[in-house]
């Protein structure tokens, strides 16, 4: 089968990686254009289009150009992962078999550009793997197959991609068996449908009047990106891992302590254990690490907020 794979993230490059290597033939990528990151705004290439160039692979970045329509066309089939844009009609009725597309979730829980962060801020316990016939809806077309997969306790957004992103090319293969053998994709159900729109930047910051459990949920969801957020001393700080202390909080929400070398900050019910936070422009770092840095500063961070 010629394939056309369109995708943007590290997380759709199991199943490049797959597709290249198998009996398929692998006719090009689409992908969206190089976009410019941090600071100096250089224009950086997406995973998939780094990975098309070290493997000589044909780039397309913009769907509307004559030579992008020409793949398509000639391709038999289009797999999508995570590739960032609503495709229409008439592209999606050019090749022989149409778009499938691979989405992390359940459907119809779930549709739209986050669902593994979604799911984990609602404090779900299981996610999954979803492939269908993409149309012109939001996550919304007929399904080949599904597999749920369980959340980790401790688990973040960013690693449980990485394991859903490592069970796709098996899921793929079986999919594309169906295909060929024309086996029809079966209609979702609209029941227990749910919308996971992208995380906007008004998300990001911590309440810490919330419950200790929710604020441990969203920080999963939000790491590696875009990252948790609260302030210290008028200071973004990044909140990368918690954990949950058993112990009551006696303390106004928000207060920063330190004992036995361990940080914590109190919420609505339970203190929060900071595992791994980050100042803004600084590496990565323990809680301890961190509050040893304010304690240079002042004798002892009882009482001090974020």
């Amino acid at each position: 089968m010629r394939i056309l794979f369109a995708g943007t993230p590290n997380v759709a490059l199991p199943t490049l990686q797959w597709i290249l290597s198998s009996e398929h033939e692998l006719v090009g990528v689409l992908t969206r254009p190089a976009a410019a990151q941090g600071r100096s705004s250089e224009l950086i290439d997406s995973p998939v289009a780094i990975f098309a160039k070290t493997h000589s692979i044909p780039i397309y970045t913009s769907i509307d150009l004559p030579e992008t329509k020409e793949a398509i066309q000639s391709a038999d089939l289009v797999v999508v992962i995570a590739y960032g844009k609503l495709i229409s009609q008439e592209f999606l009725q050019m090749p022989k078999y149409g778009w499938i597309n691979v989405h992390f979730s359940i459907l119809p829980k779930f549709r739209g550009a986050a669902p593994v962060q979604r799911a984990i801020w609602n404090g779900e316990e299981s996610t999954g793997i979803s492939i269908f016939q993409l149309d012109p809806g939001m996550d919304t077309g007929p399904i080949f197959i599904q597999k749920t997969v369980s959340i980790l306790e401790m688990e973040s957004s960013g690693e449980c991609l990485i394991r859903l992103s490592q069970m796709v090319p098996e899921m793929l293969d079986q999919t594309l068996l169906k295909i060929l053998n024309l086996e029809p994709p079966l209609p979702q159900s609209e029941e227990n449908s749910s919308l996971a729109p992208k995380i906007d930047k008004s998300e990001l910051r911590i309440d810490w009047n919330s419950s200790a459990i929710s604020i441990k949920n969203m920080i999963r969801a939000l790491n590696p990106t875009p990252r948790a957020k609260t302030s210290f001393r008028d200071n973004d700080i990044f909140i990368y891992e918690v954990g949950v202390s058993e112990a009551s909080s006696n303390k106004p929400y928000g207060t920063i302590t330190c004992v036995n070398q361990k940080l914590y900050v109190a919420t609505r019910d339970f203190d929060l254990e900071i595992l791994k936070v980050q100042s803004s422009g600084k590496k990565i770092m323990s809680g301890s690490e961190w509050s040893r840095g304010i304690q240079t500063r002042d004798d002892a961070i009882e009482n001090k907020y974020v």
